[in-house]
């Protein structure tokens, strides 16, 4: 099990990209805004889209009125469609056609790299170094991933007329440690729209190994309901991964594993019990934990985890 503790991107970090930032006109203190009117902010540390909470609307701040307890005017929405990768929501997605591009200077070391809820082609991850130019440079075949490792390619029939799901979650741990690099990333659908639910650049550690058994799931948060007839009525709303994993950690290490998992007790991290297996990728919180102290060399510790929406 190993997770990836994310550093959080700031309008510094992100130097440049393709993705325009106009989803709809910038708030204006002059404008009178309609009940369900939308505006942007696109301030520094903000990036977020606002509506209207009635008519008549005129000169109030969207943030500082969502700033209170409960806000008059205006609710929040989501991030923008730039920052929208970069939010801590899975579900929501930087989406363009047929391409996204970011530039990212952490300005800080760096090893991995996980990218969430893509529905994408092709990722392309490219590193350089000031000093020793490109260290890095990457690209991932999803659909190569998925005929090669899907259940849906058992056989021949399946390989040439099976439907193919692209891998949705990918993460990478190999790339090299240096505190000035920039980061250049292309996530690419040719003759589709290229959509990215997160984008996640942090440090790696390493818990212990992933015992056999692990657990996955979902929680669906879609609403299904039956009348007096007996006709169902659906209603899609997002949902979110789980996962429950044992991990063999070295009795060595308990002591800075169990400090470890305590100190991310409110923080999303990106946890991974086999990165080779989109299902055992997830970004969201550990719901419990508990380390058995069962042999000499080496303890079981139990965790669950409750992925983001």
């Amino acid at each position: 099990m190993k997770i990836i503790r994310g550093i959080t991107i700031t309008d510094a970090m992100l130097t440049a990209t393709n993705v325009a930032e106009t989803d709809y006109s910038a708030w204006s203190s002059v404008t009178t805004y309609a009940a369900a009117g939308r505006c942007i902010v696109t301030t520094s540390g903000v990036h977020k889209i606002y509506e209207s909470l009635a008519g008549g609307n005129l000169n109030h701040d969207p943030v500082a009125d969502c700033a209170l307890e409960t806000p008059l005017y205006w609710k929040e929405v989501s991030a923008t469609n730039r920052w929208k990768a970069f939010d801590a929501r899975v579900g929501s997605q930087t989406s363009q056609a047929p391409s996204i591009t970011y530039t990212i200077t952490p300005g800080q070391v760096f090893d991995s790299i996980a990218f969430l809820n893509l529905d994408a082609v092709t990722i392309r991850v490219v590193m350089t170094d000031p000093v020793e130019g490109v260290v890095y440079d990457k690209t991932i075949d999803l659909m190569t991933t998925v005929i090669t490792g899907s259940a849906a390619a058992i056989d021949w029939y399946s390989y040439f007329f099976s439907s193919f799901f692209r891998i949705t979650d990918v993460v990478k741990l190999d790339l090299p440690p240096y505190l000035n690099a920039v980061l250049d990333i292309t996530i690419t659908y040719t003759g589709g729209t290229a959509k990215v639910g997160g984008i996640i650049i942090g440090q790696q550690a390493n818990l212990g190994a992933t015992q056999i058994r692990p657990s996955i799931g979902i929680h669906d948060y879609s609403v299904k309901e039956q009348d007096d007839y007996g006709v169902w009525s659906v209603t899609e709303r997002a949902f979110s991964k789980k996962m429950t994993c044992d991990v063999q950690v070295l009795t060595a290490s308990l002591d800075d594993v169990a400090l470890l998992l305590a100190s991310y007790r409110a923080t999303p991290i990106v946890w991974i019990g086999d990165e080779t297996r989109s299902s055992l990728i997830v970004y969201g919180f550990f719901k419990d934990f508990s380390i058995v102290l069962e042999y000499l060399d080496y303890a079981i510790c139990s965790i669950e985890i409750e992925g983001l929406t």
